[in-house]
Protein backbone atom coordinates (compact mmCIF):
# COMPACT_ATOMS: atom_id res chain seq x y z
CA UNK A 1 0.00 0.00 0.00
CA UNK A 2 1.21 3.49 -0.86
CA UNK A 3 1.78 5.40 2.28
CA UNK A 4 2.59 9.15 2.56
CA UNK A 5 4.22 10.42 6.10
CA UNK A 6 3.53 14.36 6.49
CA UNK A 7 5.23 16.06 9.81
CA UNK A 8 3.96 18.77 11.51
CA UNK A 9 6.27 18.59 14.59
CA UNK A 10 8.89 20.80 14.03
CA UNK A 11 7.99 24.99 15.48
CA UNK A 12 8.15 27.83 13.41
CA UNK A 13 11.63 28.96 14.10
CA UNK A 14 11.83 32.60 15.98
CA UNK A 15 7.76 33.17 16.17
CA UNK A 16 5.05 33.42 18.38
CA UNK A 17 2.28 30.99 17.82
CA UNK A 18 -1.70 31.60 18.41
CA UNK A 19 -1.71 27.93 19.54
CA UNK A 20 -1.13 27.66 22.91
CA UNK A 21 -2.23 24.25 22.88
CA UNK A 22 0.79 22.99 21.72
CA UNK A 23 3.56 22.13 24.01
CA UNK A 24 6.57 25.09 23.58
CA UNK A 25 3.39 27.56 22.62
CA UNK A 26 4.63 27.58 18.92
CA UNK A 27 2.76 26.20 15.88
CA UNK A 28 4.39 23.51 13.65
CA UNK A 29 5.91 24.77 10.42
CA UNK A 30 3.13 22.69 8.71
CA UNK A 31 0.78 25.62 9.62
CA UNK A 32 2.48 28.76 7.65
CA UNK A 33 0.57 30.00 5.29
CA UNK A 34 1.79 30.39 1.26
CA UNK A 35 -1.18 31.04 -0.85
CA UNK A 36 -3.82 30.99 1.24
CA UNK A 37 -2.93 27.18 1.82
CA UNK A 38 -0.67 25.55 4.87
CA UNK A 39 2.32 23.73 3.99
CA UNK A 40 0.70 20.78 4.80
CA UNK A 41 -2.08 21.15 2.50
CA UNK A 42 0.48 21.61 -0.64
CA UNK A 43 2.10 18.58 0.77
CA UNK A 44 -1.13 16.74 0.87
CA UNK A 45 -1.49 17.97 -2.79
CA UNK A 46 1.51 15.95 -3.71
CA UNK A 47 0.90 13.16 -1.58
CA UNK A 48 -2.79 12.66 -3.37
CA UNK A 49 -1.23 13.19 -6.88
CA UNK A 50 1.53 10.26 -5.87
CA UNK A 51 -1.50 7.68 -5.40
CA UNK A 52 -1.57 7.56 -1.43
CA UNK A 53 -3.73 5.59 0.11
CA UNK A 54 -3.23 5.78 3.47
CA UNK A 55 -2.11 9.57 4.69
CA UNK A 56 -0.45 9.28 8.24
CA UNK A 57 0.39 13.28 9.85
CA UNK A 58 2.54 13.72 12.91
CA UNK A 59 1.47 16.47 14.92
CA UNK A 60 1.43 17.20 18.93
CA UNK A 61 -1.37 16.47 20.95
CA UNK A 62 -3.87 19.48 20.80
CA UNK A 63 -3.03 20.19 17.43
CA UNK A 64 -5.95 22.96 16.25
CA UNK A 65 -8.03 23.84 13.18
CA UNK A 66 -5.05 23.75 10.36
CA UNK A 67 -5.06 19.63 11.30
CA UNK A 68 -8.69 19.23 11.25
CA UNK A 69 -8.77 21.34 7.98
CA UNK A 70 -6.07 18.73 6.75
CA UNK A 71 -8.20 15.79 8.14
CA UNK A 72 -11.10 16.93 5.91
CA UNK A 73 -9.61 17.43 2.88
CA UNK A 74 -8.02 14.04 2.85
CA UNK A 75 -11.02 11.97 3.26
CA UNK A 76 -12.88 14.19 0.99
CA UNK A 77 -10.46 12.55 -1.56
CA UNK A 78 -11.29 9.36 -0.58
CA UNK A 79 -8.34 8.63 1.60
CA UNK A 80 -7.35 7.33 5.33
CA UNK A 81 -5.96 9.79 7.43
CA UNK A 82 -4.35 9.21 10.81
CA UNK A 83 -2.69 11.18 13.36
CA UNK A 84 -0.16 9.79 15.24
CA UNK A 85 2.18 11.89 17.96
CA UNK A 86 5.55 9.89 17.99
CA UNK A 87 7.65 7.08 16.79
CA UNK A 88 5.54 4.28 18.29
CA UNK A 89 2.22 5.13 17.20
CA UNK A 90 3.67 5.92 13.66
CA UNK A 91 5.49 2.28 13.88
CA UNK A 92 2.33 0.33 14.08
CA UNK A 93 0.49 2.17 10.99
CA UNK A 94 3.39 0.96 8.63
CA UNK A 95 4.37 -2.46 7.62
CA UNK A 96 7.32 -3.77 5.55
CA UNK A 97 5.44 -4.09 2.47
CA UNK A 98 4.39 -0.28 2.28
CA UNK A 99 5.88 2.06 -0.36
CA UNK A 100 6.22 5.48 2.00
CA UNK A 101 6.32 8.99 0.65
CA UNK A 102 7.92 10.71 3.29
CA UNK A 103 7.79 14.66 3.23
CA UNK A 104 9.95 17.22 5.78
CA UNK A 105 9.04 19.48 8.21
CA UNK A 106 8.01 22.97 6.34
CA UNK A 107 8.77 22.00 2.84
CA UNK A 108 7.25 23.35 -0.30
CA UNK A 109 7.92 22.00 -3.45
CA UNK A 110 6.75 23.13 -6.65
CA UNK A 111 4.27 19.86 -7.77
CA UNK A 112 4.92 18.96 -11.63
CA UNK A 113 8.52 18.92 -10.09
CA UNK A 114 8.66 16.87 -7.03
CA UNK A 115 5.53 14.50 -8.63
CA UNK A 116 8.37 13.60 -11.53
CA UNK A 117 11.15 12.99 -8.61
CA UNK A 118 9.07 11.05 -6.59
CA UNK A 119 7.88 8.69 -8.95
CA UNK A 120 9.92 5.85 -7.75
CA UNK A 121 11.68 5.23 -4.63
CA UNK A 122 14.90 7.81 -4.21
CA UNK A 123 16.27 10.18 -1.50
CA UNK A 124 15.96 13.92 -2.44
CA UNK A 125 19.50 15.81 -2.46
CA UNK A 126 20.77 18.84 -3.90
CA UNK A 127 24.09 20.46 -3.49
CA UNK A 128 25.46 21.32 -0.72
CA UNK A 129 26.02 24.96 -0.58
CA UNK A 130 23.04 25.00 -2.14
CA UNK A 131 21.40 23.29 0.41
CA UNK A 132 23.07 24.49 3.31
CA UNK A 133 21.92 28.61 2.53
CA UNK A 134 18.24 27.20 2.00
CA UNK A 135 18.14 26.23 5.27
CA UNK A 136 18.59 22.29 4.44
CA UNK A 137 20.22 19.39 6.27
CA UNK A 138 23.39 18.36 5.50
CA UNK A 139 24.21 14.86 4.36
CA UNK A 140 27.53 14.53 3.36
CA UNK A 141 30.48 16.38 2.19
CA UNK A 142 28.60 17.32 -1.35
CA UNK A 143 25.17 16.92 -0.67
CA UNK A 144 22.33 18.29 1.39
CA UNK A 145 19.13 16.78 2.12
CA UNK A 146 15.94 18.30 -0.14
CA UNK A 147 13.56 16.86 2.40
CA UNK A 148 11.69 14.40 0.58
CA UNK A 149 11.51 10.88 -0.07
CA UNK A 150 10.21 7.47 -1.40
CA UNK A 151 11.19 4.72 0.51
CA UNK A 152 9.95 0.92 1.61
CA UNK A 153 8.50 0.37 4.49
CA UNK A 154 11.02 -2.22 5.81
CA UNK A 155 13.26 0.57 6.57
CA UNK A 156 10.62 1.60 9.66
CA UNK A 157 11.85 -1.68 11.44
CA UNK A 158 14.98 -0.39 11.79
CA UNK A 159 13.34 2.37 13.99
CA UNK A 160 12.15 0.27 16.88
CA UNK A 161 15.20 -0.32 18.46
CA UNK A 162 15.73 3.53 18.30
CA UNK A 163 14.65 5.77 21.32
CA UNK A 164 11.60 7.88 21.34
CA UNK A 165 12.80 11.09 20.84
CA UNK A 166 14.67 11.08 17.50
CA UNK A 167 14.51 13.52 14.59
CA UNK A 168 12.04 10.68 12.53
CA UNK A 169 12.65 12.57 9.36
CA UNK A 170 16.46 12.60 9.71
CA UNK A 171 16.63 8.98 10.67
CA UNK A 172 14.98 7.36 7.72
CA UNK A 173 16.90 10.06 5.39
CA UNK A 174 20.19 8.63 6.84
CA UNK A 175 18.73 4.67 7.03
CA UNK A 176 17.39 5.01 3.35
CA UNK A 177 21.10 5.84 1.89
CA UNK A 178 22.95 3.57 3.66
CA UNK A 179 20.72 1.06 2.89
CA UNK A 180 21.19 1.84 -0.99
CA UNK A 181 18.28 3.51 -1.91
CA UNK A 182 19.17 5.81 -4.60
CA UNK A 183 19.56 9.19 -4.41
CA UNK A 184 18.43 11.65 -6.58
CA UNK A 185 19.31 15.37 -7.14
CA UNK A 186 17.39 18.49 -7.86
CA UNK A 187 18.30 20.67 -10.75
CA UNK A 188 20.65 23.59 -9.43
CA UNK A 189 18.22 26.26 -10.45
CA UNK A 190 15.14 24.28 -8.42
CA UNK A 191 15.58 26.37 -4.95
CA UNK A 192 17.14 29.46 -6.78
CA UNK A 193 14.27 30.05 -8.49
CA UNK A 194 11.37 29.51 -5.80
CA UNK A 195 10.37 25.79 -6.85
CA UNK A 196 12.07 23.85 -3.87
CA UNK A 197 11.93 25.64 -0.45
CA UNK A 198 12.27 25.04 3.16
CA UNK A 199 9.70 27.52 4.97
CA UNK A 200 10.91 28.24 8.80
CA UNK A 201 9.39 31.00 9.81
CA UNK A 202 6.63 33.40 8.96
CA UNK A 203 9.25 36.25 7.56
CA UNK A 204 10.10 33.15 5.03
CA UNK A 205 6.89 32.84 3.73
CA UNK A 206 5.92 36.52 3.05
CA UNK A 207 9.41 36.13 1.20
CA UNK A 208 8.28 32.80 -0.65
CA UNK A 209 4.84 33.60 -1.21
CA UNK A 210 4.55 36.73 -3.84
CA UNK A 211 7.20 34.59 -6.40
CA UNK A 212 5.21 31.02 -5.61
CA UNK A 213 1.89 32.93 -6.86
CA UNK A 214 3.27 34.64 -9.23
CA UNK A 215 4.80 31.30 -10.80
CA UNK A 216 1.39 29.22 -10.69
CA UNK A 217 -0.65 32.14 -11.79
CA UNK A 218 1.69 32.58 -14.87
CA UNK A 219 -0.55 33.13 -18.12
CA UNK A 220 -0.04 31.39 -21.25
CA UNK A 221 -1.75 34.48 -23.01
CA UNK A 222 0.78 36.87 -21.25
CA UNK A 223 0.98 39.29 -24.68
CA UNK A 224 -2.00 40.20 -24.17
CA UNK A 225 -3.05 43.98 -21.79
CA UNK A 226 -5.48 42.65 -19.95
CA UNK A 227 -3.29 39.60 -18.81
CA UNK A 228 -0.74 42.12 -17.66
CA UNK A 229 -2.88 44.26 -15.60
CA UNK A 230 -4.28 40.92 -14.00
CA UNK A 231 -0.75 39.33 -13.35
CA UNK A 232 0.30 42.37 -11.54
CA UNK A 233 -2.60 42.58 -9.79
CA UNK A 234 -2.39 38.64 -8.55
CA UNK A 235 1.02 39.61 -7.87
CA UNK A 236 0.28 42.25 -5.76
CA UNK A 237 -2.85 41.88 -3.68
CA UNK A 238 -3.28 38.14 -4.29
CA UNK A 239 -1.22 37.11 -0.91
CA UNK A 240 -3.19 39.84 0.62
CA UNK A 241 -6.84 38.59 -0.72
CA UNK A 242 -5.72 34.74 -0.03
CA UNK A 243 -4.68 34.79 3.03
CA UNK A 244 -8.32 37.03 3.98
CA UNK A 245 -10.36 33.70 2.38
CA UNK A 246 -11.08 35.41 -1.04
CA UNK A 247 -10.34 34.03 -4.22
CA UNK A 248 -11.46 34.13 -7.95
CA UNK A 249 -14.88 33.91 -6.96
CA UNK A 250 -15.08 36.79 -4.88
CA UNK A 251 -13.15 38.24 -7.94
CA UNK A 252 -15.37 37.00 -10.65
CA UNK A 253 -18.28 38.64 -9.09
CA UNK A 254 -16.94 41.89 -8.99
CA UNK A 255 -16.87 41.54 -12.61
CA UNK A 256 -20.57 40.56 -12.82
CA UNK A 257 -21.70 43.53 -10.81
CA UNK A 258 -19.72 45.74 -13.35
CA UNK A 259 -21.35 44.18 -16.24
CA UNK A 260 -24.91 44.72 -14.95
CA UNK A 261 -23.78 48.58 -13.87
CA UNK A 262 -22.37 48.72 -17.35
CA UNK A 263 -25.47 47.82 -19.26
CA UNK A 264 -27.79 49.93 -16.88
CA UNK A 265 -25.59 52.79 -18.25
CA UNK A 266 -25.85 51.18 -22.07
CA UNK A 267 -29.81 51.49 -21.07
CA UNK A 268 -29.72 55.03 -20.48
CA UNK A 269 -27.44 55.78 -23.79
CA UNK A 270 -24.22 56.64 -21.64
CA UNK A 271 -21.85 54.11 -23.94
CA UNK A 272 -18.28 55.26 -23.17
CA UNK A 273 -19.24 54.47 -19.59
CA UNK A 274 -20.76 51.38 -20.07
CA UNK A 275 -18.05 50.18 -22.13
CA UNK A 276 -15.78 51.82 -19.50
CA UNK A 277 -16.93 49.46 -17.13
CA UNK A 278 -16.51 46.54 -19.57
CA UNK A 279 -12.80 46.95 -19.83
CA UNK A 280 -12.81 46.61 -16.04
CA UNK A 281 -14.89 43.85 -15.99
CA UNK A 282 -12.62 41.99 -18.65
CA UNK A 283 -9.41 42.67 -16.89
CA UNK A 284 -11.27 41.24 -13.38
CA UNK A 285 -12.44 38.44 -15.43
CA UNK A 286 -8.59 37.90 -16.08
CA UNK A 287 -7.79 37.85 -12.67
CA UNK A 288 -10.23 35.75 -11.75
CA UNK A 289 -8.36 33.26 -14.20
CA UNK A 290 -4.99 33.63 -12.77
CA UNK A 291 -6.76 33.20 -9.47
CA UNK A 292 -8.34 29.34 -10.55
CA UNK A 293 -4.88 28.57 -12.77
CA UNK A 294 -3.03 29.47 -9.39
CA UNK A 295 -5.20 27.19 -6.82
CA UNK A 296 -5.33 24.21 -9.76
CA UNK A 297 -1.64 24.22 -10.36
CA UNK A 298 -0.25 24.58 -6.49
CA UNK A 299 -2.68 21.99 -5.31
CA UNK A 300 -2.81 19.96 -8.60
CA UNK A 301 -6.68 19.90 -8.63
CA UNK A 302 -8.40 18.32 -11.80
CA UNK A 303 -9.44 20.81 -14.77
CA UNK A 304 -13.11 21.76 -13.84
CA UNK A 305 -14.99 20.07 -16.67
CA UNK A 306 -16.29 23.83 -18.08
CA UNK A 307 -13.55 26.57 -18.21
CA UNK A 308 -14.79 29.20 -16.15
CA UNK A 309 -12.72 31.58 -18.60
CA UNK A 310 -15.40 30.05 -21.14
CA UNK A 311 -18.10 31.26 -18.73
CA UNK A 312 -16.80 34.64 -18.49
CA UNK A 313 -15.67 34.94 -21.76
CA UNK A 314 -19.18 34.18 -23.04
CA UNK A 315 -20.86 36.90 -20.42
CA UNK A 316 -18.86 39.35 -21.43
CA UNK A 317 -19.15 39.09 -24.95
CA UNK A 318 -22.95 39.22 -24.16
CA UNK A 319 -22.80 42.42 -21.92
CA UNK A 320 -20.82 44.17 -25.25
CA UNK A 321 -23.53 43.02 -27.77
CA UNK A 322 -26.41 44.28 -25.93
CA UNK A 323 -24.59 47.49 -24.74
CA UNK A 324 -23.89 48.34 -28.52
CA UNK A 325 -27.28 47.10 -29.92
CA UNK A 326 -28.92 49.34 -27.04
CA UNK A 327 -27.43 52.20 -28.54
CA UNK A 328 -30.19 53.12 -31.13
CA UNK A 329 -33.31 52.20 -29.23
CA UNK A 330 -34.30 55.79 -28.50
CA UNK A 331 -33.37 56.80 -32.27
CA UNK A 332 -36.50 54.25 -33.67
CA UNK A 333 -33.43 52.15 -35.29
CA UNK A 334 -35.08 48.90 -36.45
CA UNK A 335 -33.67 45.68 -34.20
CA UNK A 336 -32.18 44.39 -37.25
CA UNK A 337 -30.16 48.10 -37.64
CA UNK A 338 -29.10 47.55 -33.97
CA UNK A 339 -27.93 43.95 -33.33
CA UNK A 340 -26.34 42.94 -36.65
CA UNK A 341 -23.17 45.46 -36.61
CA UNK A 342 -22.23 44.19 -32.94
CA UNK A 343 -23.22 40.91 -33.67
CA UNK A 344 -20.66 40.66 -36.50
CA UNK A 345 -18.30 42.40 -34.89
CA UNK A 346 -17.83 39.63 -31.84
CA UNK A 347 -18.84 37.22 -33.84
CA UNK A 348 -15.33 37.61 -36.39
CA UNK A 349 -13.86 38.62 -33.38
CA UNK A 350 -13.90 34.84 -31.93
CA UNK A 351 -12.90 33.40 -35.39
CA UNK A 352 -10.55 35.34 -36.86
CA UNK A 353 -8.31 34.86 -33.99
CA UNK A 354 -8.34 31.12 -34.41
CA UNK A 355 -7.04 31.39 -38.04
CA UNK A 356 -4.11 34.27 -37.71
CA UNK A 357 -0.54 33.11 -37.57
CA UNK A 358 0.08 35.70 -35.35
CA UNK A 359 0.26 35.12 -31.71
CA UNK A 360 0.90 37.86 -30.19
CA UNK A 361 -1.95 39.98 -32.86
CA UNK A 362 -4.71 36.69 -32.06
CA UNK A 363 -3.86 37.61 -28.57
CA UNK A 364 -4.96 41.60 -28.71
CA UNK A 365 -7.55 40.87 -30.92
CA UNK A 366 -9.10 38.72 -28.32
CA UNK A 367 -8.19 40.79 -25.49
CA UNK A 368 -12.10 42.73 -24.91
CA UNK A 369 -10.19 45.33 -22.86
CA UNK A 370 -8.52 46.37 -25.36
CA UNK A 371 -11.86 46.20 -27.65
CA UNK A 372 -13.85 48.29 -24.76
CA UNK A 373 -10.92 50.65 -24.96
CA UNK A 374 -11.11 51.74 -28.71
CA UNK A 375 -14.73 51.59 -28.96
CA UNK A 376 -15.07 53.75 -25.60
CA UNK A 377 -12.50 56.34 -26.93
CA UNK A 378 -15.12 55.99 -30.60
CA UNK A 379 -17.90 56.82 -28.58
CA UNK A 380 -17.29 59.84 -27.07
CA UNK A 381 -16.07 61.07 -30.43
CA UNK A 382 -19.76 60.25 -31.48
CA UNK A 383 -18.47 57.67 -33.55
CA UNK A 384 -19.11 54.16 -32.28
CA UNK A 385 -21.80 53.09 -35.17
CA UNK A 386 -18.58 54.23 -37.49
CA UNK A 387 -15.90 51.59 -35.02
CA UNK A 388 -17.99 49.28 -34.88
CA UNK A 389 -18.86 48.77 -38.56
CA UNK A 390 -15.30 49.56 -39.61
CA UNK A 391 -13.66 47.26 -37.07
CA UNK A 392 -15.84 44.42 -38.36
CA UNK A 393 -15.12 44.75 -42.10
CA UNK A 394 -11.13 45.33 -41.07
CA UNK A 395 -11.27 42.42 -38.90
CA UNK A 396 -13.56 40.07 -41.97
CA UNK A 397 -9.92 41.39 -44.22
CA UNK A 398 -8.06 40.01 -42.31
CA UNK A 399 -9.68 37.05 -41.74
CA UNK A 400 -9.93 36.19 -45.66
CA UNK A 401 -6.43 37.09 -46.17
CA UNK A 402 -5.00 35.23 -42.85
CA UNK A 403 -7.55 32.02 -44.38
CA UNK A 404 -6.25 32.25 -48.14
CA UNK A 405 -2.26 32.35 -46.40
CA UNK A 406 -2.79 29.24 -45.04
CA UNK A 407 -4.29 27.90 -47.75
CA UNK A 408 -1.61 28.60 -50.17
CA UNK A 409 0.71 27.07 -47.37
CA UNK A 410 -1.01 23.86 -47.09
CA UNK A 411 -1.09 23.04 -50.96
CA UNK A 412 2.98 24.01 -51.39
Amino acid sequence: MRVALLSMIEPVEGGAADQGALPDDRAPRGALRVGGHTLARHQLALALALGAERVICLAHEGSGGDLIALHHATESAGVLFHRVTGLHGLLALISAQDDVLVLGDGLLAWPDMAVSLLASPGVLVQPVEMGLTAGFERLDFNHASASAMRIPGRLFEALGQMPADIDIFSTLQRLALQWGVPRRELTGDAVQNGRWSLVRNEAEAQAVEPRWIALHAASDRNSAPSAWIAGWGVRSFGPALLHAGSSGTVVAMAAGVLIALALVAGWFAHAALGLGLCVLAAVLFETASLFGRFERRSLLLPRPSFAPTVIYGWLLDGALFLLLALQGHGAGESIIGRIFPPLMLLGLLRLVPQVLGDRRLSAWLSDRAVLGVVLGVAAMGGLLGLAVAAMAVGLLVTGLVAARRASQLTTA
